[in-house]
């Protein structure tokens, strides 16, 4: 057999089949081929539909700090959403993503209002309610004291006072009216001050009668002003507790008092990313106005507080402190002071 100049066999020639023979067969391959065609564009796109999380989030192979993270008091570590490096769990009010998760031991969710990719840690509203540590369903009332009566609604606990509110106004009898807390008596009564009293403590050695409504007199109480020094902060950065015991209160009895209290951010905030070198910074002014956070509150006005700095050489503590009354909102949309 020889080849011709183009390369094609001569001799006998080539036997061309019908068009009408094996066209179903031929349809049948090319439509096979055009599903495994689209099968894998329809892979590689449900791939690369997500929102690009392999690509712009996640490390391929994971990269991590070698120091762990310091969070603040309460706040859990968890691995990051990618399974690649521990984080801090964002907590209610902070931002969050597909990477920075936020802390399911206190039932928070990342709420995204738009589409943006990025969201706010924010409780996950079931319809029912949780005061006080107990759970309430939705529209359920109840009375968790003697004080108040409340009614879960939409996730948020709404109370109404027992107690009556009327008003008891000075007379010559009674030239300074104020309530007070009586043991045994559920609501606050009034009481009569010999003298013009100070709204936070008694004035030394002077006596104070305390008035029921009904005109019964109950002892006086002679209170003289003690109090020990606030301690210092329970933690060296981030918010902490101090305490102190006083007889500052109306019934005059000596408490343990509470108040929260921050010396300094800890080192992972921004505010204090500029302070890390050799030399000593007495103190910090925070660059940003910023919220106080607990476990489960958060103020509802911002500050911009002045903060002890960090000393590489000795331990900086406050010599001056002041304490400000702030409103917090927490879980169940409460306020407290």
């Amino acid at each position: 057999m020889e080849l011709d100049g183009a390369g094609s066999r001569k001799g006998k020639p080539h036997h061309i089949p019908n068009p009408g023979q094996g066209a179903g067969l031929m349809n049948v391959a090319w439509n096979t081929m055009d599903l495994g065609i689209l099968n894998r564009n329809l892979l590689l796109l449900l791939y690369c539909s997500l929102p690009q999380i392999c690509t712009q989030l996640c490390r391929t192979p994971c990269f991590c700090s070698w120091i762990p993270p310091r969070c603040p008091p309460g706040v859990p570590i968890i691995v990051d959403g990618c399974g690649c490096c521990r984080i801090c769990a964002r907590q209610v009010g902070e931002s969050c993503d597909r990477l920075y998760l936020c802390d399911e031991s206190k039932e928070l969710l990342c709420d995204y209002p738009t589409s943006t990719g990025r969201g706010t840690c924010n409780y996950n509203y079931d319809g029912g309610c949780e005061y006080d540590g107990k759970e309430y369903e939705d529209g359920e009332v109840f009375q968790p004291n003697c004080k108040f009566q409340c009614k879960c609604l939409d996730g948020g606990v709404t109370c109404t006072p027992l107690c009556s509110e009327n008003v008891l106004l000075a007379s010559p009898e009674c030239p300074s009216p104020r309530r007070v807390q009586v043991p045994g008596r559920c609501c606050p009564e009034w009481i009569c001050d010999e003298e013009q009293q100070s709204p936070v403590s008694n004035s030394l050695g002077k006596e104070t009668s305390i008035v029921l409504q009904g005109g019964s007199r109950v002892k006086p109480l002679a209170c003289t002003d003690w109090s020990t020094q606030w301690s210092a902060c329970s933690v060296s950065c981030g918010l902490g507790v101090s305490l102190r015991v006083s007889n500052r209160n109306l019934l005059c009895r000596l408490e343990t008092q509470v108040r929260l209290c921050i010396v300094r951010p800890c080192r992972n905030s921004p505010d204090m990313s500029s302070t890390t070198g050799a030399a000593c910074t007495p103190t910090v002014h925070s660059e940003h106005r910023l919220r106080y956070k607990t476990d489960e509150c958060i103020s509802l006005r911002e500050f911009k507080p002045i903060f002890c700095g960090i000393c590489p050489s000795r331990r900086c503590v406050p010599y001056q402190t002041h304490t400000e009354p702030v409103a917090f909102r927490c879980r169940g949309n409460l306020t407290w002071k």
